[in-house]
């Protein structure tokens, strides 16, 4: 059966498409590689279960990135070429990966609160996170206007591309697994033979945190000559749309405020986190409303943040971030570790591909009423109760010992990771529809506010109040 002359799939390039993915793909895979890193990382690092803290700290302040580019964008018109800024993103993400695999457990120690008192801290670790949150929050609001020179099937390859920046991590890091709980042995003491401490030994991984960011770091390298091929390649640049290209990109400058979502990834944040290519995708049309040209998915912008209905919309999305960006991701450790490693390395490696779910579903799923939001998002709070209830009774939460409380909690992560992601997108989509650029920005503001927000509270909980409880694996406590 032929193909209608006007099927925006006849004479797609294959080769310009699997490019598109493998660029697409660098966008969040930096920052994503880091959280699905963090069950092997707060067994070594001094920060332990309070490290996921410090990261979602991290991830906010790396906001300054995107805010840079749209500010110098406004400044200097036409003299900030995105070919450049996504070379200096895939060309930071590369160095910083290839600087963890080297240096990720490195540590300093800085003077701490009281005479003599010593706070060590995995500077290495916090310091190239935040290079590669800054460049991840970045490439949200440069690689897709630079996709609007290429027709539709290319913006789904985009799309396809920066759902692989969150899957790769993530089944590279549920084969590489956490080598199982620690066992508890003796040490001895100044080599007298006699039993000293107890101390965990951890049984090792497939392989290791650095040849996980060394792989990494050779798929950034391929994704930097995908980018090269599309910006220069003259058989790729034939297929480059120019009327696409005229596109108005005033409105990413309103976007922008919407590029760090999750990631936080990351992140959600995983926190990062995440978390993380549903910050994109808010922003902007799905690839079946770029087929009608530029104003496509641009409503008049008679948007009124006062209204019930807006007011409504926004509070959830303030709420749902302050979550998924914030205080969960901080308190993971507490809510999952205490059932075991393996129960917190499945919560936190799951959660990205529950995301990585949600997005995709959201291509295909529309949700238009303000009301069904709110409901999806009290639904996940309800579930994001019960991860705080168990952070806040560990060392010791509910059905420690069966396995049925290492499921609850696995499942219970997941699952809210996926009802946020699929909340935060379904009301950007409605705001878009009905307010345009002007509820876009209302909806990124809020979006970063509430963010930052959680990120500040769990961190002052988790870090200065100390209200979650961690315990050493060889510590019984009754």
């Amino acid at each position: 059966m032929d193909r209608p002359k006007d099927d925006p799939w006849l004479g797609i390039s294959v080769a310009v498409f699997a490019s598109v993915c493998v660029f697409a793909s660098s966008s969040w895979i930096g920052l994503n590689a880091v959280w699905v890193e963090l069950p092997l990382m707060v067994r070594v690092l001094p920060e332990s279960w309070n490290l996921p803290s410090y990261l979602v700290v991290v991830i906010q302040v790396a906001n300054v990135g995107p805010l840079t580019y749209t500010v110098a964008r406004r400044l200097a018109p036409g003299r900030v070429r995105d070919s450049v800024v996504i070379y200096a993103i895939v060309g930071i993400g590369l160095a910083s990966c290839l600087l963890l695999a080297f240096l990720w457990d490195t540590t300093t120690d800085f003077v701490g609160v009281g005479v003599g008192a010593v706070e060590r801290h995995s500077t290495a670790l916090l310091a190239l996170a935040f290079f590669l949150a800054l460049v991840d929050c970045t490439s949200s609001v440069v690689f897709l206007p630079y996709m609007a020179q290429y027709a539709a099937p290319y913006l789904t390859a985009f799309y396809v591309g920066e759902g692989l920046s969150g899957l790769v991590p993530s089944a590279l890091g549920l084969i590489q697994g956490v080598g199982g709980d620690p066992e508890c042995v003796n040490r001895t003491v100044n080599g007298t033979g006699h039993a000293g401490l107890v101390v965990p030994l951890y049984g090792p991984p497939r392989f290791s945190v650095g040849v996980f960011f060394g792989i990494l770091s050779a798929l950034l390298c391929c994704s930097g000559v995908a980018f090269t091929l599309l910006h220069f390649h003259p058989k790729f640049l034939a297929y480059r749309n120019r009327r696409q290209a005229a596109i108005d990109r005033s409105d990413s400058d309103a976007q922008s405020l919407l590029s760090r979502d999750d990631a936080n990834h990351v992140i959600s944040s995983s926190s990062s986190s995440s978390s993380s290519s549903s910050s994109w995708y808010q922003s902007t049309p799905r690839p079946e409303d770029s087929r009608s040209g530029p104003e496509a998915g641009l409503a008049p912008s008679n948007f009124s943040p006062v209204g019930s209905e807006s007011v409504a919309l926004l509070a959830t999305v303030a709420c749902v971030n302050a979550l998924s960006n914030g205080v969960l991701p901080a308190i993971q450790p507490f809510s999952c570790l205490p059932y075991g490693n393996l129960a917190y390395s499945l919560a936190v490696r799951l959660a990205v591909l529950a995301n990585l779910v949600a997005c995709f579903l959201g291509l295909v799923v529309r949700v238009k009423a303000a009301g069904v939001c709110v409901a999806m998002a009290t639904v996940g709070a309800a579930l994001a109760g019960y991860q705080i209830a168990l952070a806040a009774l560990s060392p010791r939460p509910p059905l420690q010992d069966h396995v049925i409380g290492a499921v609850l909690a696995v499942s219970s992560f997941s699952l809210l990771t996926a009802i946020f992601s699929f909340t935060k997108m379904s009301v950007a989509a409605i705001l878009s529809g009905r307010g345009g650029a002007r509820a876009l920005l209302w909806c990124g503001g809020v979006t970063q506010i509430g963010s930052c927000l959680g990120a500040v509270v769990a961190f002052l909980l988790v870090n200065v109040g100390q209200v979650f409880k961690s315990k050493d694996p060889c510590t019984f406590v009754n």
